[in-house]
């Protein structure tokens, strides 16, 4: 099976990558172009491979900021290369996320918050101009179920099945017990108060502002990924292991 980076990851990581690849039997590192099956280690590759429309399938990879990656990285190439003749496949929504004049795509999250630390700002969350909640926070991140495994994670967010809609998760709220929500797309988010914000999607920077500040969060379609599930239970029952939670 041939194997390519989506965009290049660090020198480091792509030197442990080449590597792993080349160490089973089985796989062959590639340029992206030739490839089978795309492999994102970071936000960065995972947005690489979604601006492209490549079409092919993407592995996402135990992220590479971990003390384990490098193994973890190479186990999951091992079952990769298991599945040779069928790899397990799944699709993820990608986000529209639209604030005030600009627009982008995110497959993980979309959040606002605070451009100062410490700051507190109030946020109102709506369903078709119906409103869902407000509440004060020093932010809120709005999470699909890929997502749910990271920033919306750290926050206290729950993890999601897929397709099972978005986390909306305030951020370091300022009562005491704060709701969480599994809403449907689309949703809007707006900013209550008079205190700076800045949007992100998937961790980059897309705009700032303050009161009045809308973004608007819908489906703009899907992605292919190999199912990380369904690779590792070769020789084992995943619905009773520690690995049953939802991955990319």
């Amino acid at each position: 099976m041939n194997v390519a980076v989506a965009q290049p990851p660090a020198d480091a990581v792509a030197d442990q990558l080449r590597e792993a690849i080349a160490a089973i039997d089985g796989l062959n590192g590639v340029d992206p172009a030739a490839a089978d099956v795309l492999l994102a280690v970071d936000d960065a590759t995972l947005r690489a491979a979604v601006d492209s429309e490549h079409g092919r399938p993407l592995l996402v990879l135990p992220a590479s900021d971990s003390d384990a990656a490098p193994a973890d990285r190479s186990t999951v190439l091992a079952n990769l290369a298991a599945h040779a003749t069928t790899v397990p496949t799944t699709s993820r929504r990608v986000l529209s996320v639209q604030a005030d004049d600009t627009a982008t795509r995110a497959v993980r999250d979309c959040a606002i918050v605070t451009t100062d630390p410490a700051r507190i700002s109030e946020y109102r969350v709506m369903s078709e101009e119906t409103t869902v909640t407000t509440f004060r926070a020093d932010g809120v991140v709005v999470a699909t179920p890929l997502g749910t495994a990271t920033y919306s994670r750290a926050a206290g967010g729950p993890r999601l099945a897929p397709d099972t809609g978005l986390a909306v998760v305030p951020i370091a709220p300022f009562a005491m017990t704060a709701d969480q929500w599994v809403a449907s797309p689309p949703l809007t988010l707006r900013v209550e108060r008079d205190d700076a914000v800045t949007v992100l999607a998937d961790g980059r920077e897309v705009a700032s502002g303050g009161a009045d500040l809308t973004v608007s969060v819908s489906v703009a379609g899907s992605i292919t990924v190999v199912d990380r599930r369904r690779l590792a239970e070769r020789g084992r029952n995943w619905k009773n292991s520690n690995e049953s939670s939802p991955q990319g």
